[in-house]
């Protein structure tokens, strides 16, 4: 089908995206030699940063600073209130505002903005209620009640909805499936409880919810009913809103149960107007079921009648009752209609402004935050744009003083992430080969603030540059290093001989917008942000009010969480050989083959054959005649290409740090070198690789089964989740490849950076 929208909005950033960015305003000769002087020597001691030249230790550093005083609490705050004093769902008139704020505020600032238009499908509900009608009809209310005090709960509600819910009328009984999971059907069926045709009851938690929407079609439920249970963010962590942050018993998650990436009625290319479309029968990862959200006050009136078998003791909850799991005697009625056709079509918008970089305008530097929300949205993900909106004003700021980035920094601003991540994986689809030639790394910020509480997932070659630009930004309560904080953190929990040096950068799942850039491409990139409790997920309780209460007051951690992601854009843009450490990916690899080697030994004994009988790394220089000898090999050899790119990585970082302090390299010896170290990536994420698959990338995906959670090895863990113990070896040998030809381009960029070539394989 082909699907109208306006032409005006066709305009902007993909026009923009066509050829090289064009150049806002000509740097001057003096501001040109300051960029061109924005580097540091990358030798040992406290004074280096990674990847920069010798003698311009203090250029970088007096940009940084001028950075971080560009960023204020004010000024991210004005942003913040703009954005967040009104629901802005995607494909609504509140989130066109939304496009339309960001448009002038960063043209205010100075940048070339444009936006791009996609036109996706993200069906609205027409008619949504749910009643418990035995024992005795309860028609429950799903509206969150408005705040008095509160402005932002009283306008623009969002339904009581999950995008991607079916459509239909379902009267049946109700059982508690616990979260919702696989396992927990496993302990249902152990009790010799069946969903099949009834209405499932599933508690938040542990998994994305739509894996709890597809496990419940799987096992042939008619409806789910999906509700936060109080231990985890209601009462019974404390006070709810609007006295305290915890959600009140009428609180709802609303949220997608896509299990597809992208816009599902465009699965082979980007949903651009005039796409074609596959009919909404044929759309992959939609429930055919009905999906709602309800409170946990709903809830508890669906429990009370429950009866069968008491719910083990890990599946007991906050409420004051005791949990069964049914089947019946409540019997409850799910009724969704669900917008189709043409109607269930709408217009969405990324906004893309940029500043020319001066000497590689073509190597970018990109940050990104989603734009819509679920309701006011004020920390998901109002305060993830403000902190792009701020670090982009900042950059502008520093432009107009005549001061550019040696690299092009992008400031994006996506649309529909709620609904599946769906705006910046069809920007990313419709931009591929431009990304993957340009792409230096992605910096995402989502929910960057509801706390205090920093935290940091990153590929594994941009942990170290996470960890070195939190030095340099100050925690604002204690006016400390926010790394010296942040350990603290980590720390607090372990034994005294468990205490980590540093502190854990966790490993990029799914779930946001990294997803399109790192899991498909293999560009890296890196996330962090503030945390604390807090209950107003997804609700109409996400407001400034809650916010400027309980998750940031002043919005001083809004400013951190900028000046973070400016900083580290900065390190990026103006390094004059990137800042990535590739030992430490070979190293990490090679720890998740030895994880793997033991899921693996266990495997084969479960499956009766000849396994280590140390459970360690697998030593296949003697291979049995067992099943598992081709798996050992295969293996082996993956754990030999980790160790060789570590150590070949390792040489190239011993060489970059001394040619850069003596300043043995040049501007076009650098080009090349650049060249081949971004290519690494791609080599761990081939265009060919995983066919049917969205995501690429052979050392982590988001894990099928989670939504979530990262997945390492990601091609030879299925294949063992599935016991499919040749396809085990298939993926070791195609990682093997990948490790070899990511070696290839680092020892490529060794050669470009004057190294002698090593004698490789």
């Amino acid at each position: 089908m082909t699907v109208r929208v306006q032409k005006s909005a066709l305009v902007g950033a993909l026009a923009l995206l066509a050829a090289p960015i064009p150049a806002f305003g000509q740097s001057s000769d003096s501001a040109q030699a300051a960029a061109g002087a924005e580097g540091v020597a990358a030798t040992a001691g406290v004074a280096g940063i990674p990847g920069f030249r010798a003698g311009a230790v203090e250029d970088q550093r007096e940009y940084e600073r001028a950075l971080r005083r560009a960023i204020d609490p004010d000024t991210v705050a004005r942003f913040a209130r703009g954005l967040s004093n009104r629901s802005h769902m995607a494909g609504t008139s509140g989130q066109r505002a939304t496009r339309d704020s960001v448009m002038a505020w960063l043209t205010a600032a100075g940048l070339e903005v444009g936006y791009d238009s996609l036109v996706l499908y993200m069906p609205q509900p027409l008619e949504v209620s749910v009643a418990r009608v035995f024992p005795t009809l309860v028609e429950f209310d799903l509206t969150e009640p408005p705040i008095p005090e509160d402005p932002s709960t009283r306008f623009d509600v969002v339904p009581a909805f999950h995008a991607y819910s079916g459509s239909g009328t379902v009267e049946a009984e109700v059982v508690f499936v616990n979260y919702g999971l696989p396992a927990d059907y496993q302990v249902l069926e152990s009790l010799g409880v069946s969903v099949e045709g009834r209405v499932v009851l599933a508690r938040y938690g542990r998994s994305f919810r739509g894996i709890k929407a597809r496990e419940a079609e799987r096992r042939g439920a008619a409806a789910v009913l999906l509700y936060n249970d109080p231990e985890g963010d209601g009462f019974v962590k404390g006070e709810v809103y609007p006295e305290g942050p915890m959600r009140p018993e009428t609180g709802l998650q609303r949220g997608s149960i896509l299990n597809s990436d992208g816009d599902p009625s465009t699965p082979t290319g980007p949903s651009l107007p005039g796409a074609a479309r596959v009919p909404e029968s044929r759309m992959a990862g939609v429930s055919r079921i009905p999906v709602v959200p309800i409170g946990y006050g709903a809830a508890a009136e669906l429990f009370r009648p429950l009866e069968g078998p008491e719910a083990p003791e890990g599946w007991q909850g906050g409420l004051a009752l005791t949990y069964h799991v049914g089947p019946g005697p409540t019997t409850a009625r799910v009724h969704v209609l669900m917008e189709q056709g043409e109607p269930a079509y709408r217009a969405a918008f990324n906004t893309i402004a940029a500043v020319r970089g001066t000497e590689w305008p073509d190597e970018w530097v990109i940050a990104g935050g989603h734009r819509d929300s679920w309701g006011p949205g004020a920390t998901d993900n109002v305060s993830g744009t403000s902190s792009v909106l701020a670090a982009a004003r900042a950059f502008a700021e520093l432009a107009e003083q005549g001061f550019r980035p040696r690299r092009t920094v992008v400031f994006a601003t996506w649309d529909a992430e709620e609904w599946g991540i769906i705006g910046s994986i069809e920007w990313v689809e419709a931009h591929e080969e431009r990304l993957r030639g340009s792409v230096v790394a992605y910096v995402n910020q989502d929910g960057a603030v509801s706390g205090t509480r920093f935290g940091s997932s990153a590929a594994p070659e941009l942990a170290g540059l996470v960890r070195e630009v939190a030095a340099d930004v100050t925690d604002p309560a204690s006016g400390r290093p926010l790394i010296d904080v942040w350990l603290e953190r980590v720390n607090e929990p372990l034994a005294a001989d468990e205490q980590l040096t540093e502190p854990t950068v966790g490993t990029m799942g799914g779930g946001s917008d990294h997803k399109g850039f790192y899991l498909r491409l293999g560009i890296p990139a890196a996330g962090f942000g503030f945390g604390g409790e807090g209950g107003v997920y997804h609700s109409m309780y996400d407001t400034p009010a809650w916010m400027e209460r309980f998750g940031d007051p002043g919005y001083r951690y809004h400013a951190a969480a900028a000046r973070m992601t400016a900083m580290t854009m900065a390190r990026l843009a103006n390094a004059d050989v990137l800042p990535y450490d590739h030992a430490a990916l070979a190293a990490w690899v090679r720890r998740e083959l030895g994880t793997l080697s033991d899921a693996v030994n266990e495997s084969l004994r479960a499956a009766g054959a000849e396994a280590d009988p140390t459970a360690g790394v697998m030593d296949a220089s003697e291979p049995t005649a067992d099943s598992g000898a081709g798996i050992r090999a295969a293996l082996a050899e993956a754990i030999v290409a980790a160790d060789e790119m570590e150590a070949e990585a390792r040489a190239f970082l011993w060489a970059r740090e001394a040619r850069l302090a003596q300043g043995q390299i040049d501007q076009g010896s650098t080009q090349r070198v650049n060249e081949s170290l971004r290519r690494v990536g791609q080599e761990l994420a081939p265009a060919a690789s995983g066919a049917g698959q969205w995501s690429r990338n052979m050392t982590v995906i988001s894990d099928p089964d989670n939504g979530y959670s990262a997945l390492t090895l990601p091609a030879a863990r299925l294949a063992l989740r599935n016991g499919d113990l040749p396809g085990v070896e298939r993926a070791l040998e195609d990682l093997t490849d990948g490790l070899r030809g990511a070696t290839d381009r680092i020892r490529d960029a060794a050669i470009a950076l004057g190294e002698p070539a090593s004698a490789g394989r």
